[in-house]
């Protein structure tokens, strides 16, 4: 599924089926607020553009037209297009565009709604700034077959043409967007049109599958109902309106949807070409419904396949064009950290990657080490500015791709950052831990055998401010003393450390498995945690994997961009259920984080066979148990990526 973003409107999920009413409004009042919240992320303040094109005129609002653009096939896409004041034919400005999912302006109907804060700053630094709805959405025709269609996506080229063609125009654009935005973004950079100058796609899904909706191949279901039924109210699909019954009002109510409409285009007949847009949209597809019908990577239902919409299975393309790529994710943003180090593993683009301590869309820091808090105006000035930047090195001055391929990433519980040219990054080794007796993680493999019981206990989770919820709502990430959740599960810790440990990268756990009664569709989940001397227990990332995906693939079928990860398909024909009474080997991918252990500290691995918070219970019914080996010839291992 996608879910939207901070640029747009921005729901979240809905509570676990155990959550009373009041917290689940709670949760649902807490995002959905924010969909009132139509600007793209904002640049840096007025400033006189340079390198050719207009000087902006000081405070005055940047000239708006909205209209529609009709691409080859017919379709006529909504645009709004936003020329500093005073801009002369000739003037070659450089150009941002954003392919919105939920609509590109809100306006009470019958109004046609004012100039949005992204556009005065873009066009304030002498930007033209062109926001469009995508193909089946807002006030553009169409129907969305896939969430983006093939069509969808390639409408970027079309619209980068007409933008180049204009007289105003210097003939180049950057794409960019937050969450949906920044994967259309992305996707744009794979159409090999000469006018896409550079991308800018923040807080985006390298692949959809992995690395939001199904993780390790579980479903993230607890987080998908206000999702999908705002996606239906949006695009009216069956008729969902806000009056269709009380669960729609109140999300209308939350959202503040009543009585706005997508803006129409320019003209007395805007508002009726924007009923007959509409009018198209009623057979949408919805992603959230594919999210639970397409358990396997492979899954394709006519039009619908989790392929379609993956920038992953676009590397290629992306490769040939050459369009360098600025973006920005958080370590504790779901799995957008992992997409970002299976772009720069498998694009030799010029590249320059921020991995930082931030939610989804970065308006709050996120060190699981330091209290949440909003970004001050200097850190989001500096995030910021570095996406302007780029734009001028790029579209403004018209730079050629210099090769240069950099991550710059943040360490918890040091608050430092550092920047490399290669991933895993310079003086990586492997150091192995074994799971032992009395619960222990210990260098040495031990030599006795033992097994240790794992019940499902449908009570132990992240919580509701975890990773998995902030994508879909943008909201803080929160991981409170995990003491007490670690003693309903399976933990197993190390010594106190003798020397600082510094862990950057993809990380590993292997685990002797002996499925027990309902095991044969469950699932576990792996967490790494840092335990101070005085006992308070940080969660620092997590893995999971359905145990009917556990098969591993030949290394030489293991795609370019999944070469940080296991191998492994997640294929219809390679599922499998997990049989009981038998020890299997199973390996769990950890999500890649950077993270200080001191001298005195411990390092903790704990599993689980469920987490209720994010993820759909396997099985269903919540009963399975395991045996979880270790020593002798029961091995069971941490990986870490330990630097210097």
């Amino acid at each position: 599924m996608h879910r939207t973003s901070r640029a747009t409107a921005t729901p979240t999920a809905t509570a676990t089926p155990t959550a009373t009413p009041a917290r689940a409004r709670r949760r649902l009042a807490a995002v959905l607020a924010a969909t009132a919240v139509l600007t793209l992320a904002a640049v840096p303040g007025p400033a006189a553009a340079a390198g050719g094109g207009a000087v902006p005129q000081d405070g005055a609002d940047p000239q708006l037209q909205s209209r529609y653009i009709t691409m080859p096939d017919g379709v006529r896409i909504a645009v709004d297009v936003y020329i500093p004041a005073g801009t002369a034919p000739g003037a070659a400005l450089p150009t941002v565009l954003s392919v919105q999912r939920y609509w590109r302006a809100r306006v009470q109907a019958g109004d046609s709604g004012g100039i949005t804060e992204a556009a005065r700053r873009w066009t304030a630094r002498g930007y033209a700034y062109v926001t469009a709805d995508l193909r089946g959405t807002g006030a553009s025709f169409g129907t969305l077959t896939s969430e983006p269609s093939d069509e969808a996506a390639a409408d970027a080229g079309p619209l980068s043409d007409w933008i180049a063609a204009q007289p105003w125009s210097n003939g180049r654009v950057g794409t960019t967007g937050e969450s949906y935005g920044g994967d259309t973004a992305m996707l744009a950079a794979s159409l090999g049109n000469h006018h896409i100058a550079a991308a800018a796609p923040i807080s985006y899904d390298f692949d959809v599958y992995e690395d939001l909706a199904r993780p390790g191949g579980v479903l993230i279901e607890p987080r998908l109902g206000p999702y999908a039924m705002l996606l239906r109210i949006l695009d009216g699909t069956g008729g969902t309106t806000c009056e269709s019954d009380e669960q729609t009002r109140e999300l209308c109510d939350l959202a503040g949807l009543h009585g706005v409409t997508p803006r129409p285009v320019d003209g007395p007949d805007g508002p009726a070409l924007l009923a007959a847009a509409r009018a198209e949209h009623v057979a949408n597809v919805n992603q959230v419904e594919m999210a639970h019908a397409g358990t396997h990577r492979d899954y394709r239902d006519g039009l619908k396949a989790w392929k379609t919409g993956s920038i992953a299975e676009r590397t290629e393309a992306i490769e040939a064009g050459g369009v360098p790529v600025f973006t920005r994710a958080g370590w504790l943003d779901a799995g957008t950290a992992n997409g970002v180090l299976s772009q720069f593993s498998a694009l030799s683009n010029t590249q320059d990657d921020w991995i930082g301590p931030w939610n989804h869309g970065a308006t709050w820091f996120a060190d699981p080490f330091r209290p949440a808090r909003a970004l001050t105006s200097a850190e989001r000035h500096d995030n910021e500015q570095r996406v302007v930047a780029f734009f001028d090195h790029y579209v403004r001055d018209g730079a050629r791709p210099d090769g240069r391929r950099r991550v710059h990433y943040y360490t918890f519980n040091e608050g430092a950052w550092r920047t490399t040219d290669r991933w895993p990054v310079a003086g990586t080794r492997t150091r192995r831990f074994h799971l032992g007796e009395d619960h222990t993680l210990q260098r040495r493999h031990p030599s006795r055998a033992g097994a240790d019981q794992l019940v499902l206990d449908p009570s132990a989770g992240t919580g509701q401010s975890d990773r998995w919820n902030t994508n879909l709502g943008g909201d803080p990430v929160s991981y409170p003393d995990r003491a007490a959740v670690d003693a309903k599960l399976l933990s197993y810790t190390t010594a106190p450390l003798t020397e600082d440990t510094r862990v950057t990268g993809n990380g590993k756990v292997t685990l002797d498995v002996t499925g027990l009664a309902g095991s044969d569709r469950g699932a576990l989940h792996v967490y790494l945690e840092h335990v101070a001397p005085d006992g308070r227990v940080t969660y620092l990332t997590e893995g999971q994997l359905a145990l009917t995906e556990r098969a591993v693939a030949d290394r030489a079928d293991n795609p370019d961009w999944r070469r940080l990860r296991t191998p492994r398909t997640y294929a219809g024909a390679d599922s499998a259920p997990f049989p009981q009474g038998s020890a299997q080997r199973v390996v769990i991918d950890l999500q890649p984080v950077s993270a200080l252990f001191r001298a005195g500290d411990r390092i903790r691995l704990s599993v689980a066979a469920a987490n209720p918070d994010s993820f759909e219970l396997l099985p269903a019914d919540g009963r399975a148990a395991y045996l979880i080996g270790h020593g002798g010839t029961r091995a069971s291992t941490l990986d870490l990526p330990v630097v210097g």
